[in-house]
């Protein structure tokens, strides 16, 4: 039986501001959306616009800083930004704005700004290397290169930053924005001012933790009016005691956050200075997985804890507040249930709403098998603009491209053939049967899902399962309107040759798997071999050791501990684990490995015995039952989930490389050997048909061209299939 949806759909205040619904997209980074005066471009409005039209009733911005010429990290050279701005009183930069917020009502949607003190400790280390003082609540260490010391804020700038909250709110408020919400979490610099582990302020009027929200809040009120709403993003908790444990929290943190029963009356404070609503959170930068939850969790880790909480507390001190539920709500029966049980009177989408845009029409109309679901990589949506690029969404290629791509059917119909139905794959079949060409798949298997496939196996990758169960839908609807796909078929050049206008290649990778002394005395199999056949241990085997040391690696490492109770050492040769993976999806899976958190978020729920691993380290022979690695002495500890891995383009003058010759010899008892050495694209059919001419275009994408993430498959589909 369909659920109804009543509670999600039911309009909802938020202050004076009617919603249409419960629904609210959640402000997510629109970094490198604007030009270099801050004033939001064509890709920021249609963005926001696009969501609008799928449905959802209220919109807010990503963080728009106030705190130019106060805080450094928010500017880049010659004092551009990669942020947009909304501060000063330019009506050059307000006529971008004015745009945004006219498309987004034009669908009966509101939207609101997300204004943000700056970053402070957890902003780039570049300006200081550039001569620039950092700056913090308190004299803190910098996130990123612990070195570098942020000094702490004078009590006039702090002001100067009051009033700027109330100019930018009133420069939204001319602009058309229904309201404004407060960045107040995830340890960024309003979070620094506001909680104990980094204002350590003795003198001044902010020694007092609460005091600069409610001044800021205040401030809005005046400058706007009392009917002008509010939402404050607040950490209920950082969660920093619970994450790493009283050693490190004593060592790291002084011993000092903020409690949940703290939080609760920082909440209860706000309220009274004029907050309408409240969504709430958990965690910060040091426990990044915890405001961004991967998909390593499981659906509403904190949402009882958080949102429900503060909800009864309101409710028991007749607090007239609203509270907003967040993380991991993609599922319409999970939101549908925070409703319903009173956790909540509104809840938040970010990432889902990049994988589908029309998450919010498709439950109303009962599509809910139709809906695109984000997979919790994080690959598009938060590594796309670390790495200097902007928001974008691994399984959605038109997210952050709404103003460039478009689909439109093609002049002339061609015969298309697409070999392998992967992400990659399938997102060529679709695009190029959607502009009207006669599209064959072929699959060597029964079902579609190609490399997430042999991933999908693992319990921690529920979100790729549904995915791909939502994939495997579509692929369905497009066979019964007529597409052709070919399962458990293989196909070569000389069946292809001369029957199709367009060939495109997304075949894959080949595993590879390096050759040591010994391997053939240990029973073994390669990691994507091991999850397609169920992760089947012999009977005998209690301790597997599992060389390579990336994302598949350390995976398949934690999942053979935590579904299988076995005993697992990592060989990785780098000096880091998951080198290249986002911070939020690396720091959760060594916080997993190491023992101290689970799936659900409990840490009862940890591992019994930690996952061993070593780092700078290389597999030099093996014996029977005997793994042998030659480990640098100086390697680091893998085990510091609290400490980010720069992007290659930064500069850190600390990082020291080790002496290659300084190592030792250890021996590892292991019953069982699997190989996550990664693999090499499979492009010996791309080149087999472009030697014989096969077909007058021949393109080659995905692993097939160049081994790598499933954002690049997807959107390189995407891309040839929008030009044939």
């Amino acid at each position: 039986m369909k659920m109804s949806y009543q509670k999600i759909f039911e309009p909802g205040t938020i202050g004076k501001c009617k919603l249409k619904n419960r629904i609210i997209m959640a402000p997510m980074g629109n970094i490198n959306m604007a030009d270099p005066i801050g004033r939001p471009l064509a890709k920021m409005i249609d963005y926001f616009v696009e969501r609008a039209k799928g449905g959802t009733g209220l919109l807010i911005t990503g963080l728009i800083p106030v705190s130019y010429g106060i805080d450094p990290t928010v500017s880049e050279d010659n004092d551009t930004t990669y942020f947009p701005r909304i501060d000063g009183s330019s009506r050059t930069r307000l006529a971008g704005w004015r745009d945004l917020a006219a498309g987004v009502h034009s669908y009966n949607a509101k939207i609101f700004i997300q204004l943000t003190a700056g970053l402070g400790r957890v902003g780039s280390p570049e300006p200081f290397l550039k001569g620039k003082i950092l700056k913090s609540a308190s004299l803190n260490k910098n996130f990123y290169v612990p070195q570098l010391p942020h000094f702490p804020l004078s009590d006039r700038k702090i002001r100067k930053m009051v009033k700027s909250f109330g100019q930018c709110a009133i420069n939204a408020k001319v602009s058309g924005f229904d309201g404004v919400q407060l960045h107040g979490h995830e340890g960024y610099f309003m979070d620094q001012l506001t909680s104990a582990p980094w204002n350590r302020r003795k003198l001044g009027r902010y020694r007092n933790k609460f005091q600069f929200a409610i001044d800021v809040v205040r401030e809005i009120k005046k400058t706007c009016g009392e009917d002008f709403p509010i939402i404050y993003r607040v950490d209920l908790t950082q969660g920093l005691r619970e994450s790493y444990g009283e050693e490190i929290f004593k060592r790291r943190f002084r011993g000092a956050e903020r409690t949940i029963e703290e939080g609760l009356e920082f909440c209860k404070a706000l309220a009274e200075a004029g907050v309408d609503a409240f969504d709430v959170d958990k965690g910060c930068y040091d426990n990044w997985f915890w405001p961004h939850p991967p998909g390593y969790f499981d659906d509403i880790p904190y949402v009882e804890e958080m949102a429900g909480r503060l909800k009864d507390y309101f409710r028991k001190n007749k607090i007239n507040a609203q509270v907003i539920a967040v993380g991991k709500l993609g599922d319409p029966d999970k939101a549908e249930e925070v409703l319903a049980k009173g956790w909540a009177d509104f809840f938040m989408l970010g990432r889902p709403l990049l994988a589908d845009p029309y998450w919010p029409q498709k439950v109303r109309e009962n599509r809910v098998q139709e809906i695109v679901h984000c997979i919790g990589d994080q690959e598009g949506c938060i590594q796309s603009f670390i790495m200097g690029g902007h928001p974008c969404c691994t399984v959605n290629p038109y997210t952050g491209f709404e103003d460039t791509k478009r689909l439109t059917k093609a002049e002339k119909s061609k015969k298309v053939a697409i070999i392998g139905a992967g992400p990659g794959g399938c997102e060529a079949a679709r695009t190029a049967w959607a502009r009207g060409h006669q599209v064959t798949l072929f699959e060597k298997t029964d079902r579609v899902g190609g490399q997430l496939a042999a991933g999908s196996k693992m319990k921690i990758k529920h979100d790729v399962a549904r995915y791909l169960r939502n994939l495997q839908h579509q692929m369905d609807l497009l066979s019964q309107e007529g597409m052709e796909i070919k399962y458990q078929t293989t196909v070569d050049g000389e069946e292809l040759k001369g029957k199709y206008d367009v060939i495109i290649c997304a075949n894959g990778l080949k595993p590879t798997r390096p050759q040591i002394e010994g391997q053939d005395q240990i029973p073994s199999s390669e990691a994507r071999e091991f999850l397609m056949q169920g992760m089947q241990l012999p009977a005998d085997a209690k301790k597997v050791t599992v060389i390579g040391g990336g994302v598949v690696g350390c995976e398949v490492a934690y999942s053979l501990a935590y579904e299988k109770g076995v005993e697992v050492t990592v060989v990785e040769m780098l000096p880091n684990l998951m080198t290249g993976v986002v911070h939020a999806n690396r720091s959760m899976l060594l916080w997993m490995m190491m023992g101290k958190g689970s799936p659900s978020g409990r840490p009862e729920d940890g591992l019994a015995k930690p996952v061993q691993a070593f780092t700078s380290s290389k597999v030099v022979r093996m014996q029977p039952g005997k793994v042998v690695i030659m480990a640098n002495r100086k390697r680091k500890d893998p085990y510091t989930p609290w400490q980010t891995l720069i992007p290659d383009n930064i500069h850190n003058p600390f990082d020291r490389p080790l002496n290659p010759e300084n190592v030792e010899e250890i021996t590892i008892d292991t019953d069982y050997v699997i190989y996550a050495t990664g693999g090499e694209a499979d492009d010996h059919l791309y080149y087999e048909l472009l030697r014989e001419k096969a077909a007058p275009e021949i393109y080659c994408i995905g692993d097939a061209r160049e081994t790598g993430r499933a954002w690049e498959a997807i959107t390189s589909a995407n891309e040839v299939a929008r030009s044939i």
